[in-house]
């Protein structure tokens, strides 16, 4: 069960993860959407049965009448759920109707909020705390950086660690470079530097924009690619200007042809405050784009400082753009650590790894009961 609000990190990783969940033959896969888009029609093309509840129609007693008579009409052993409103939601609808197991994957952190929205996160996120503590029967950290905290504040037994993983086979760039460098004003000897995500503070895309500032001011004469959407996109693209670089920085806004972006770039920057193991990280590392990253959440466990990328600072403009330059002085480098970090996605962060043990930790709860 999932929100399915956006196309982000998390719902991107739900689509990998039921796809390949489907393939084993001792689980039958269903899936309960609270919005239709994208991840709805990805699932529903893999052959997984779909149900989509508007919520944008539908108070939250309504949401959780249809959840409890879809509850009623489906035997369902293990209800899996992915942010706060579905876990939320989810686990209130289901007690009532025989649902035995329930499982939660944390994605990342908590974001920061300011005003009225930090008091009405605060609230959904203390009630999602005593679900996960009163009803949910194993929560799942993406990284261990996230399962730390997790274990501290309810136990050893309830968290597991499961990393965020792609299909290494299905990311690949489709379109020719230099056709997709004509089609967005990029020279074919311009060095593209870029990054991808949501527009949010988290992602520290001004601590890009300053180290962007700084190359600029080393006389590099690269061009930046910002590609994503989101509240900030304003705010940056007025910075960009402040700082002189509105000749050099793209902001591209949401792509669909996001490995073609990627793959377009010379070298991967990720500036962000925190992190638990993100996506876009796996997809560049899988296309042997050589790397720049924070040292925050989970990054670090999957970058492996000056062996399948380059870890710095976060927040610290200044070591960001020291990272870059290190790759655009020495292509060498930056080939080598391209290549070690396509081997680190294959040989730890498959998408069959990670749906074997998400089933292992079905199987050990419909086997042997809540306690293990």
């Amino acid at each position: 069960m999932a929100m399915a609000d956006l196309w982000a990190g998390a719902e991107v990783q739900l689509a990998i993860l039921l796809r390949s969940l489907a393939r084993h033959e001792d689980l039958e896969v269903s899936a309960i959407l609270l919005n239709a888009g994208r991840l709805a029609h990805d699932l529903q093309g893999a052959g997984i049965r779909t149900n989509v509840i508007l919520e944008g129609e539908r108070n939250p007693l309504s949401i959780m009448k249809k959840l409890s008579d879809y509850f009623r009409r489906n035997k369902i052993e293990v209800l899996h759920t992915h942010k706060y409103k579905d876990n939320i939601l989810g686990a209130l609808a289901s007690v009532c109707h025989d649902i035995p197991y329930r499982v939660r994957t944390v994605h990342g952190a908590s974001e920061p909020f300011e005003g009225l929205q930090a008091l009405k996160m605060n609230f959904y996120e203390m009630l999602d705390g005593v679900i996960n503590r009163w009803a949910v029967d194993r929560l799942l950290a993406v990284s261990f950086a996230l399962r730390d905290p997790l274990v501290a504040r309810f136990g050893i037994d309830k968290v597991t660690c499961i990393h965020n993983a792609i299909d290494v086979d299905q990311i690949r760039a489709t379109r020719d470079p230099a056709d997709l460098r004509k089609e967005l004003g990029l020279d074919q000897h311009d060095f593209i530097i870029g990054t991808m995500g949501r527009l949010v503070p988290v992602k520290g895309l001004d601590v890009f924009l300053r180290a962007a500032r700084i190359l600029k001011d080393h006389g590099k004469t690269a061009k930046f690619i910002i590609a994503g959407d989101g509240p900030l996109r304003g705010l940056l693209q007025a910075l960009s200007h402040q700082f002189g670089l509105e000749h050099e920085v793209l902001f591209l806004g949401h792509r669909n042809d996001s490995h073609d972006i990627l793959g377009l770039m010379d070298l991967f920057v990720l500036p962000s405050l925190n992190e638990g193991i993100p996506l876009v990280l796996l997809e560049a590392l899988a296309l042997s784009r050589p790397v720049v990253a924070t040292d925050v959440g989970g990054i670090p466990e999957v970058i492996e400082h000056g062996i399948s990328g380059l870890l710095v600072r976060a927040g610290k403009e200044a070591d960001l753009a020291r990272g870059c330059l290190a790759l655009i002085d020495d292509p060498v480098l930056a080939q080598r650590l391209g290549r070690a970090g396509r081997k680190r996605v294959e040989g730890a962060f498959s998408a069959e790894v990670m749906a074997e043990n998400v089933a292992n930790v079905y199987r050990t709860l419909v086997g042997t009961g809540k306690s293990s």
